[in-house]
């Protein structure tokens, strides 16, 4: 989706950070630009690392979920100068291999299109149901803010397009990142749905223990999107990993802690 699956934690964020939400290339507003097929990690990238150099950005926390994660932790190995610290939500594509990815990717395509394909309130929040554990707790306000951007004349081909390149196994090799977490050298935080039907929080712990400094947070009821589901308990694990970071920058490396 878009900056606008953050509008439940944007503002709450900013009373205490300065919080930038780009929409990805190719989504909600913002253009393709060079990309015109295949994977479009490499141009989305490209388009992160702009915006780091165009804002003169350094002491970031990345903050991704889903395969807004895998692209947290492409773009760290890009420019690993400008990042402090990561947190990676939910993110089943972060642990998969390229033959898994495409697998995933064809069942996302087909429920993105289907919002894309007819971008109503209805099946807006069909679309989304099926990635909450409790449809009720959809927010009302995303909905809303769906609509204009998903009924843009060029949003459902772009879509298309970008699906398409992350269905080709091949092409999707070199953006399999399972191998790269070793050398993530900052503090990272997992937030995890435990009946999240795409992330697998157990296998996520057991990868994320390679790394060597991180903790886990498993939040219970709750789907795919924590941050729009469970966003008060999520911003409450936020900050506190906010602020010890800050309170501890030059900390030790800890093991994993997971904690229900």
């Amino acid at each position: 989706m878009t900056a606008d699956s953050w509008c439940r934690t944007i503002m709450p964020l900013s009373e205490d950070y300065d919080v930038i939400a780009p929409d990805l290339l190719g989504s909600g507003f913002t253009e393709s630009g060079s990309y015109i097929g295949g994977p479009p990690h490499g141009p989305m990238l490209d388009h992160l690392e702009a915006l780091i150099d165009r804002l003169h950005l350094d002491d970031v926390t990345l903050i991704g979920s889903s395969f807004g994660a895998a692209l947290s932790i492409l773009l760290y190995h890009r420019r690993p100068d400008a990042f402090s610290s990561m947190v990676i939500v939910s993110s089943g594509s972060t642990f998969k291999s390229a033959e898994e990815l495409a697998e995933m990717y064809d069942r996302a395509a087909k429920n993105g299109g289907s919002a894309l394909a007819d971008p109503s309130l209805q099946v807006c929040r069909e679309r989304l149901g099926r990635l909450f554990y409790d449809p009720s707790r959809i927010p009302q306000e995303l909905l809303l803010l769906q609509l204009t951007p998903y009924a843009l004349p060029t949003a459902l081909p772009s879509f298309e397009t970008r699906m398409q390149g992350m269905t080709d196994v091949d092409a999707m090799r070199p953006f399999a990142i399972g191998d790269r977490l070793r050398a993530i050298k900052i503090p990272v935080l997992g937030v995890w749905g435990k009946q999240d039907p795409r992330g697998d929080y157990e296998g996520a712990a057991e990868k994320l223990s390679a790394l060597p400094n991180v903790e886990l947070k498993v939040i219970d009821r709750c789907g795919h999107l924590p941050h729009l589901e469970q966003s008060e308990q999520f911003l409450e694990i936020i900050r506190a990993f906010l602020k010890m970071r800050t309170s501890s920058a030059t900390s030790s490396n800890t093991n994993i802690k997971v904690e229900p």
